[in-house]
């Protein structure tokens, strides 16, 4: 059951997240993001990881199982991505910080769900390899959204 219920409850609570932080006006454009970085970002790292390297693979996603990928994952990231960048700080030094804590905050959810049973991976891709992986999405995501979006601007 709780191979089933993990990833809808994360996408249920993450979904409430979106909805009591980010106003009604903003939506679009965090969704927007979050579709390109999160959704589009996850579909080609686990195909390269998962489909060309063999490195990570899902498993016992049950009927959430299309093509030997968790149909729940990219809509989890694209969550992900619109809470990640609502809350991420104008300051240059903070999202610095930011970066590094979702970082590891990601690492933590990759071990969380290997030990649900639902993802796995080659022992020397957790921590370091993942760490890096998450760090350069995050830091990709931060560099475009400060580029091009005017919720923030650096001076």
């Amino acid at each position: 059951m709780l191979l089933t219920l993990f990833y809808p409850t994360y996408i249920l609570i993450a979904f409430i997240v979106v909805l009591l932080t980010i106003p009604q006006r903003d939506l679009k454009n965090y969704f927007i993001y979050g579709v390109l970085f999160g959704g589009l970002g996850d579909l080609i790292v686990v195909g390269l990881f998962q489909n060309v390297l063999h490195i990570i693979w899902f498993k016992n996603a049950g009927i959430f199982n299309i093509l030997g990928q968790n149909l729940l994952s990219p809509p989890s990231w694209i969550l992900t991505v619109m809470i990640f960048l609502r809350f991420l700080p104008s300051r240059k030094l903070f999202q610095y910080a930011y970066v590094l804590g979702f970082g590891a905050f990601s690492v933590g959810y990759g071990y969380l769900v290997h030990n649900v049973g639902l993802f796995d991976f080659k022992p020397w891709v957790y921590p370091l390899f993942a760490y890096f992986t998450f760090l350069f999405w995050w830091s990709t995501i931060t560099w475009v959204f400060v580029k091009t979006s005017s919720r923030i601007r650096n001076p």
